[in-house]
């Protein structure tokens, strides 16, 4: 039987071992004319060292506000969270997280070079160009360092991104729908070459995406959010052999797990719910 949680759910590890720990964690943002939303309910997280986890829930249930304020971009309403048993900002502010969005904000007038360099520059530290090349290495773009992003492809643009978030040897990746953006077949590559440079790295990673065959692909454990107000409504392993290949993804294996995801995401959206008795 597939091992599943739901409702809301306790963190899996202990504080000492945690990369990432959130515990109780509730935002409401508000709006014109005296409006609020709720978009975070007591939600508690935990990520180990080295762990890889994704996170999936409807559109709206707050993946990316949790992101956010796990990178030290929004403040909690209440609860807490901790970085390696710190504070966000006090991690931010030694440039020990690196973060990804859907939109790669590449500066068009820098080369690839220069972009995968620039957190160095905004953090007033020497850039390192030796640093930078084996990033570019390990995304595979050796070759472009002189190219502007104007004349990269969509992957090759969210390559360089993916190179940038890791320019300073963070502790800690947040990925927020990296590849939402780009067609099936590129996704499909840097969604292998995910796992590689994650294999290749051992970073702490936390990963938002809407695609739960990414999420099975990607990740040591999915985590389900309910609708908004966003609570945790279930946390899967996902126990399946590395690198996760077309020929894991065809096995019946894997198969049930994507299945289980998709199972508490409907729970969680309601629709496991509707249309069947009073």
């Amino acid at each position: 039987m597939e091992s599943q949680t739901t409702g809301q759910v306790l963190p899996m590890a202990p504080a000492a071992d945690a990369a990432i720990l959130a515990c109780d964690v509730c935002k409401t943002f508000s709006l014109g004319k005296g409006g609020k939303v709720k978009a975070l309910d007591c939600v508690s997280l935990v990520v180990g060292e080295g762990e890889f986890v994704a996170v999936v829930g409807p559109s709206g249930c707050g993946k990316s506000t949790l992101l956010r304020i796990i990178a030290g971009l929004e403040t909690p309403d209440s609860g807490d969270v901790s970085i390696g048993g710190d504070k966000p900002a006090d991690v931010t502010g030694r440039h020990e997280i690196g973060v990804a969005f859907q939109d790669h904000a590449l500066l068009p007038w820098l080369s690839v070079a220069e972009n995968i360099m620039l957190p160095a520059r905004l953090a007033g530290l020497p850039p390192d160009r030796g640093q930078m090349e084996r990033l570019a290495e390990l995304v595979g773009l050796r070759e472009f360092l002189g190219a502007r992003p104007k004349q990269l492809s969509g992957g090759m643009r969210q390559r360089v991104a993916i190179a940038r978030a890791m320019m300073l040897d963070p502790k800690l990746l947040l990925f927020d729908e990296p590849f939402g953006a780009l067609d099936l077949v590129t996704r499909r590559l840097l969604n292998l070459e995910m796992q590689r440079i994650w294999a290749d790295l051992g970073t702490s990673t936390l990963l938002i995406t809407h695609s739960v065959d990414e999420a099975v692909q990607l990740a040591d454990r999915v985590v389900v959010m309910s609708s908004r107000p966003g609570r945790i409504h279930a946390d899967i392993p996902v126990e399946l052999p590395r690198p996760r290949d077309r020929d894991v993804m065809d096995t019946q294996a894997f198969v049930s797990r994507v299945q289980a995801v998709s199972h508490a995401l409907d729970e969680a959206s309601g629709l496991g719910t509707r249309g069947g008795g009073t």
